[in-house]
């Protein structure tokens, strides 16, 4: 007999056992019951030092500059472009507070196109236990930002950085509160390994990921 033929005979031949459905809740709550029993310790490090080593390991691929206010981000988006060899036309996020900032000295584009060089966007939330910065849509943040360009600048405030996945629910609201149609966790730049197991980044998505920090 093929491994096959017996593999699936014993599936066919395998009892199912029946589970109550109160039972399977009980074993889920269990599993959650005390989250802190299975999450990373961050050995002392604060959330910011935790974030940004995550957000630039290997695995994740980001880069990271870190400003005092909000009002500097524009001089750290252009200072980033230069150090890439990249124009300064841009794509900015609508909405507060990155329409409130100085763009000027920036060629502006109102829409970004497929492969479009280059978009900056807020992140709500910074996720210290994996670098990830999460996303909601709306009507001046649109989705597509997030993935089109090819070099995504995000701006994130260090007051807003949580350390695990399981904080960011319930800062999200409850039944009464409105939500976004859509929300992103993104983590670092895209990447495959399907071929000949070798590393390429922007497979599906931006190429290059920077995160500009703000104190403020």
């Amino acid at each position: 007999m093929s491994d096959r033929a017996s593999i699936l005979g014993a599936i066919r031949s395998a009892k199912r056992t029946a589970h109550a459905s109160e039972d399977i809740a009980r074993e889920a709550a269990a599993l959650v019951a005390e989250p802190q029993a299975i999450q990373p310790n961050f050995e002392g490090a604060t959330l910011l030092d935790r974030f940004v080593a995550k957000a630039t390991s290997e695995r994740v691929t980001a880069t990271v500059d870190q400003v005092a206010t909000m009002g500097e981000v524009p001089a750290a988006v252009s200072g980033y472009l230069q150090r890439v060899e990249q124009e300064s036309s841009i794509c900015v996020q609508g909405g507060a507070p990155l329409e409130e900032l100085d763009w000027t000295s920036f060629d502006l584009t109102a829409r970004l196109e497929e492969d479009g060089r280059c978009a900056v966007t807020y992140a709500e939330y910074g996720i210290a236990e994996t670098g990830s910065v999460v996303f909601k849509s709306g009507a001046h943040g649109p989705i597509l930002m997030n993935f089109l360009p090819l070099y995504h600048i995000v701006v994130l405030r260090a007051a807003n950085l949580i350390g695990y996945s399981e904080d960011l629910w319930p800062l999200l609201g409850g039944a009464n509160v409105p939500q976004s149609r859509l929300l992103t966790l993104v983590t670092g730049t895209s990447g495959t390994a399907d071929i000949e197991a070798r590393n390429v980044r922007g497979a599906h998505g931006p190429k290059h990921m920077h995160i500009v920090i703000v104190a403020d």
